[in-house]
């Protein structure tokens, strides 16, 4: 049995290692494809890149997880299938059941693992990857003058070069344009050529001009707006120093991300559920209670009880027990108080849908840390029977089976996750729709391959749609008749 356990671990390890990278690598293309313009032309360095790339990993697991073990289980007991040797195995005396087991323990085993690694790593990864993200984002982008276009990358000028030298230190008609905070003042200074240089660490720009003029407005003069002072100067050479901090990549506080739901724990989730189911019952609480002494029960009304200072009332009709000189002011205090509760309701109301669609994402972020692990478990029951029933290994039959079971797979989860956020279904049903649904479908595929029945036998269909070609012809002809 030692070398059973040892044919069939070996033969599952290598494909699921190498699917899993695989798939991990084709996601990654899609991040940064996705994301490409964000990074593009900021000027990041290459650590800084890498460091996003890697913590966007973890984010990527739950989607290359589930296929790399629908992949390998295919290929693997595919494989064993077509060089016959699940049929010595069953020659031997080993049933279908204890052939999978190796598999099946090291399915079991990655299970675990991946319980963990979508508690605790993902978590933190998504708050490093979404952090630095934002902040690639807000970056601003990196310091780059292009001839014959105003460059406004610093805050407070408008940089223009005519011509730049090969050097790329030269430059020629330099123009820039100064402009003080609130638009209240303006310098100008035009050059016919110059030395552009950055610091060594790239956080100060020095400019040297050459046979240049500044002008500049005199707003701070008496009587400026009459008489529009200004100063001309003329240069032989002049130094600007400009600041280039602003362009560096800023460090936001991750405390600001750690409510999302995709950046917590089950212990945080499971604070978080009780916080907003708190605040639900504290919301409708508090809004019944301002409504409940503006709109009395109207059978107290006529009773003229357990109203404070309320007299029984005469007629049915409200506005008819008052005088009519006074009816169009009571009525209009009454639609005024109305439109103004109306307001105050549906605002209410509005706050209490946005703390319920928070504790629905909190609640299938809970379930979801189990869904993972589980659905791993569910596929590898579908896959590896199915492999061992279809009997075609390498990389064909197996990719184009799994991707079609994948995609079945994470529609039917996507379906599940956005019915539970929007409360058509209870959440719990939701994050484990896919589960409910493939959990069934992998025991019958289990079943009919341990009794070797051949649900995939071309012959079998083609003579079932020829008994139906043929029943369809005999009631047509009958019909005929």
């Amino acid at each position: 049995m030692k070398k059973v356990n040892l044919l069939v671990i070996k033969a599952f390890i290598g494909p699921f290692l190498g699917t899993f990278f695989i798939s991990m690598f084709l996601f990654l293309m899609l991040f940064l494809w996705k994301y490409i313009d964000d990074l593009v032309g900021k000027g990041l360095e290459w650590h800084v890149v890498a460091r996003l790339l890697f913590f966007s990993l973890a984010d990527l697991i739950p989607m290359a997880l589930p296929l790399a073990v629908l992949l390998s289980s295919l290929m693997t007991f595919g494989n064993l299938s077509e060089s016959y040797e699940m049929v010595a195995l069953k020659a031997s005396g080993v049933s279908i059941y204890r052939a999978l087991m190796p598999a099946f323990v090291i399915i079991i085993f990655l299970a675990i693992v991946t319980f963990y690694v979508s508690n605790i790593v993902i978590p933190k990864a998504n708050l490093e990857a979404k952090s630095l993200l934002w902040d690639i984002r807000n970056k601003k982008p990196a310091f780059d003058i292009k001839e014959g276009v105003f460059y406004n990358g610093i805050e407070g000028y408008q940089i223009r070069i005519g011509k730049k030298d090969a050097d790329n230190e030269t430059i020629h008609d330099v123009l820039i344009y100064e402009i003080k905070p609130g638009y209240s003042e303006l310098s100008i200074v035009r050059a016919e050529s110059g030395k552009m240089k950055l610091s060594d660490d790239k956080r100060l720009l020095y400019f040297t001009l050459y046979d240049g003029t500044r002008y500049e407005e005199l707003v701070e003069n008496a009587g400026y707006t009459k008489t529009l002072p200004s100063t001309v100067t003329h240069f032989d050479e002049q130094k600007i120093t400009f600041d280039l901090s602003d362009l560096d990549l800023k460090q936001t506080d991750k405390e600001l991300f750690k409510g999302s739901a995709v950046m917590m724990n089950i212990s945080e989730l499971q604070k978080a559920i009780d916080s907003s189911r708190k605040e639900i019952r504290k919301k409708n609480t508090a809004t019944r209670d301002y409504i409940r002494p503006y709109y009395p029960d109207p059978k107290i009304l006529m009773q003229g009880s357990n109203v404070k200072d309320s007299p029984a009332l005469k007629n049915d009709t409200i506005i008819k027990n008052f005088a009519k000189e006074n009816r169009y002011a009571i009525l209009e205090q009454a639609l005024t108080s109305a439109r103004n509760l109306k307001s105050i309701i549906e605002s209410s109301a509005q706050q209490l849908e946005d703390i319920k669609n928070d504790d629905r994402m909190y609640t299938l972020k809970w379930h979801e840390k189990f869904t993972l692990s589980f659905v791993l478990i569910v596929l590898f029951l579908l896959a590896a029977p199915l492999g061992t029933i279809i009997r075609k290994g390498g990389i064909g039959m197996p990719m184009v089976v799994s991707i079609i079971m994948f995609i079945l797979y994470y529609v039917i989860n996507m379906i599940g996750i956005k019915m539970g956020r929007d409360g058509i279904i209870p959440e719990w049903l939701g994050a484990w729709m896919a589960t409910i649904f493939l959990f069934p479908v992998g025991l019958f595929v289990l079943n009919r391959a341990a009794n070797e029945s051949a649900i995939f036998d071309k012959e079998k269909y083609q003579k079932l749609i020829e008994r139906i070609n043929l029943f369809l012809i005999k009631k047509r002809r009958l019909k005929d008749n």
